[in-house]
């Protein structure tokens, strides 16, 4: 991928709600109709749901973190809407009947557990997939966004790689395959598992984004959480990690520095299907 991030689309830190705003934008959603929003996490999607739709909106968010439920619930405190509710559920197992929604929003949930995007083949059952389609309206629409790229969680990988050697603790083919911490789909991988499921008139692209970082600290508390692979092979030590931010504020993401901070990009891959 190209380092050069300048003409690209800004996102905030707070990334997860201006995709969210983005996916619905993109989304051809129907008038007083019931929308579900799969992986809802603080209700960012159904919040930007209600903003383009207005009060006449029924709503239900599903997710497997039940304090994401509860994080979701309070930031509907003062959203008036029809009907919002929303319930702690698995996206392989809907709790719904058949044809039960005019819409469905799908935020980077990962399908990397049933389809193996890099080798283009099913490792799974597809189960997420199809249980979004059964519950989907005849003529209703279903909007994905899924990951193609985060060169910001890319870059903090290779230099734990880095670091991993550099303090023998790890040798070179041990590190190889390293967690890159998120599910990294295709737009081809994608289109193969939603006609698996029965989707027709499908749409995907991907689009660029750059993120922008105020600083190193920034950047690196956000790692701390998205690339969680550096906590993960540190076993959760503090003082590795301290090691760790040390070791990487030398080595530096100083290339990636622009007048008003440190720039990455995210590609998002963004998939429209009927029933």
């Amino acid at each position: 991928m190209n380092q050069e991030t300048k003409d690209l689309t800004i996102v905030s830190v707070d990334y997860w709600s201006d995709f969210a705003k983005e996916l619905v934008k993109l989304a051809t959603l129907k008038p007083n109709g019931k929308i579900l929003d799969i992986g809802t996490g603080s209700g960012a999607c159904l919040i930007a749901v209600a903003d383009k739709l207005g009060e006449k909106c029924h709503l239900v968010g599903i997710d497997k973190n039940k304090a994401k439920i509860s994080q979701a619930r309070n930031n509907f405190k003062n959203i008036v809407v029809e009907s919002a509710q929303f319930r702690t559920m698995e996206a392989s197992n809907l709790k719904f009947d058949d044809k039960s929604f005019d819409n469905i929003l799908c935020g980077f949930i990962g399908f990397s557990d049933s389809y193996d995007f890099k080798n283009n083949l099913f490792i799974g059952k597809n189960a997420k997939m199809k249980e979004i389609f059964r519950v989907l309206k005849s003529g209703g629409e279903a909007a994905f966004s899924t990951w193609e790229y985060q060169q910001d969680i890319e870059i903090a990988r290779e230099l734990l790689q880095k670091y991993l050697i550099d303090k023998d603790m790890k040798k070179p083919d041990e590190i190889e395959n390293l967690s890159i911490s998120y599910s990294k789909e295709t737009k081809e991988g994608f289109k193969i598992i939603m006609e698996d499921a029965g989707f027709t008139n499908i749409k995907i692209f991907s689009k660029d984004f750059q993120i922008l970082y105020k600083s190193f600290d920034e950047w690196w508390e956000v790692m701390e959480y998205a690339a969680w692979i550096m906590r993960y092979t540190l076993n959760q030590n503090e003082d590795k990690l301290k090691d760790l931010k040390k070791y990487v504020s030398i080595q530096g993401i100083e290339s990636f520095k622009q007048k008003d901070g440190y720039g990455f990009q995210k590609s998002v891959i963004f998939a429209f299907g009927s029933k």
